[in-house]
């Protein structure tokens, strides 16, 4: 599945192979698109190839299989598109090597892999802008340009729990695999329908959803199962952006603990890498959060450590790039004592560049 990394160089290559040469209206082509066809992009259709992966990446190695780069980490963001935040797609594409370079950061040893999405309403035509989860930057880049966001919603609540639904039910990660957790993130300033419905699943994720990706659920969750089946899978949070009362909503649907109030969506990278880096145990409270002292009260009150406890009760070493593994469906690398005499490890490359 190769090695390739996100790199600003790549980026900013991608930005100008795709046309996208502003800041602003990045996503212009892809609503005329939709507008004019009433289909989104396939690489942003939630409905097409329903599945989001985050997987190890593997090459073939002396007739078994070598890891590249390491564990990947799913780390996914749906950011509200409607109303005053409608333009948010233009600002997720402008942070985006810093939101890489921030996780990166405090991921070390692991492969990021970022899914950045969008919500709306069910009154909208398109409710979500789902992508797979990615690694390069062109690939990153070329979701982004594709979503087309509906800038409008029906009323004061939105319907984000989509996205949450996808994330617990439509996603097979590696981190779940082996028993850690990814990240999910909710970016909002509305609070949300306490509702699923079946036919805006089948509408959201296509007529067949129930025939064959879902086909062992046999009733629709309650909110309430659902999110503690979504924070069974992920370290769930919830951003809200400037709405006290909002905050206080998602607090009584989420948890206190799960729901963080920002300024500004350009705070982005710099909260999602603190709540992350908290949360595996890879940074501390301490004077390098470069928060007010409201924000920094808010990260300290969230369960830290929590991927560090995990990460201690797994059978084996997350695994690392230069493991080998057996068969490329395996969990597990091969461990000491396991090795035969074609299963010596090879060293990790050198070469690998982060941003």
């Amino acid at each position: 599945m190769g090695r390739e990394t996100f790199s600003v160089e790549s980026y900013r290559r991608a930005r100008r192979e795709y046309g996208v040469t502003h800041d602003t209206d990045v996503t212009k082509k892809a609503e005329q698109y939709a507008k004019e066809t009433g289909h989104l992009s396939e690489i942003v259709d939630p409905a097409i190839n329903p599945i989001r992966r985050s997987l190890i990446r593997l090459d073939p190695h002396q007739k078994k299989w070598i890891a590249t780069l390491g564990c990947p980490m799913d780390i996914e963001v749906s950011c509200d598109t409607t109303g005053s935040m409608g333009g948010e797609v233009d600002t997720e594409m402008a942070v985006l090597p810093e939101l890489y370079e921030a996780v990166a950061k405090v991921l070390p040893g692991y492969d990021p892999q970022l899914c950045l999405g969008i919500f709306g309403d069910v009154c909208d035509d398109f409710v979500m802008c789902r992508p797979q989860f990615e690694m390069e930057a062109p690939k990153i880049v070329n979701y982004l340009k594709e979503m087309a966001p509906q800038r409008e919603g029906g009323d004061t609540p939105e319907d984000p729990q989509y996205a949450m639904f996808a994330r617990a039910y439509l996603t097979d990660a590696y981190t779940n695999r082996i028993g850690l957790k990814g990240y999910h993130f909710i970016v909002t300033d509305a609070p949300c329908h306490h509702r699923l419905n079946r036919d805006d699943i089948v509408r959201i994720f296509g007529k067949d959803i129930f025939d064959n990706e879902l086909k062992n659920m046999a009733e629709i969750p309650t909110m309430e199962e659902m999110i503690k089946d979504l924070k069974n899978r992920t370290h769930q949070f919830i951003l809200v952006v400037n709405s006290h009362s909002t905050a206080d909503d998602w607090c009584d649907l989420c948890g206190s603990k799960s729901v963080i109030k920002i300024d500004s969506t350009r705070q982005l990278p710099a909260v999602i890498s603190a709540i992350i880096g908290l949360t595996e145990g890879t940074r501390d409270i301490d004077n390098r959060l470069v928060f007010d002292y409201d924000l920094i009260k808010q990260l300290s009150s969230i369960d830290i450590g929590a991927q560090a406890k995990l990460r201690h009760a797994l059978p084996h070493p997350v695994p690392k790039a230069g493991d080998i593994f057996r068969n490329k469906g395996d969990l597990w690398p091969i461990q000491p004592g396991e090795e035969d005499a074609e299963d010596t490890p090879m060293e990790a490359p050198d070469h690998i560049e982060y941003l």
